[in-house]
C-alpha cells in the first residue's frame, strides 16, 4: 500500500485497486484493500468509477462483436466465388474462366478459414495460459503436420 498523507490513512496504490476489480489479489491483500475501501470515500469512489469504466468498455465490445458477427460469417472470398460461379452461367461466353475464378477463389475461402481457426486457437491459449499454452498449441500442431490422422487426410 502507498502511504498518501490524508489524515493517517494508507492507501492502496491504483495498481492494487485494479487487482482488487480483477480478483486477482491475495486473501490477505483482498481483506486489506476491502477494509479501507469501507472507510475511505476517495478510494471508493475511484473503485466505482473504475468498475464502472470497465463495464461500459464489455458492454460496447460486446455490441461490437454483434455487429461484426454477421460480417465475419461472410467471407469476402466465399462471396466472391458464389458471384463469380453465378457469373458462369450469366456471361457463357466466359463459363470456363469464371468457373476458374470460383475454384481459386474457394482455395482461398478454404485456407483463410483454416488460418483464421489456427490464430483463435493460439489467442485464446495465449491468454487462458500464456505462452505455455501457445507453445502447446504449437508443438500439437507440428505433431498433426508430422503425423497426420485419418482425419486430417481427407
Amino acid at each position: 500500500m502507498v502511504e498518501i498523507k490524508a489524515g493517517t490513512a494508507i492507501h492502496p496504490c491504483e495498481f492494487e485497486l485494479a487487482e482488487y476489480l480483477n480478483n486477482s489479489l491475495g486473501k490477505k491483500e483482498r481483506e486489506l484493500v476491502e477494509s479501507h475501501i469501507s472507510g475511505c470515500r476517495r478510494c471508493l469512489d475511484m473503485v466505482v468509477s473504475a468498475h464502472g469504466s470497465v463495464k461500459s468498455f464489455k458492454n460496447k465490445r460486446i455490441s461490437k462483436k454483434k455487429m461484426g458477427s454477421i460480417m465475419k460469417k461472410i467471407n469476402i472470398y466465399l462471396l466472391l466465388a458464389v458471384v463469380t460461379f453465378i457469373l458462369s452461367f450469366v456471361a457463357p461466353r466466359y463459363f470456363l474462366q469464371f468457373l476458374v475464378a470460383t475454384l481459386l477463389l474457394g482455395i482461398k475461402w478454404v485456407a483463410d478459414s483454416k488460418t483464421t481457426k489456427m490464430l483463435v486457437m493460439i489467442h485464446e491459449a495465449w491468454k487462458n495460459e500464456g505462452e505455455r499454452g501457445v507453445s502447446r498449441i504449437i508443438k500439437d500442431l507440428d505433431r498433426t503436420k508430422k503425423h497426420p490422422s485419418h482425419d486430417d487426410l481427407g
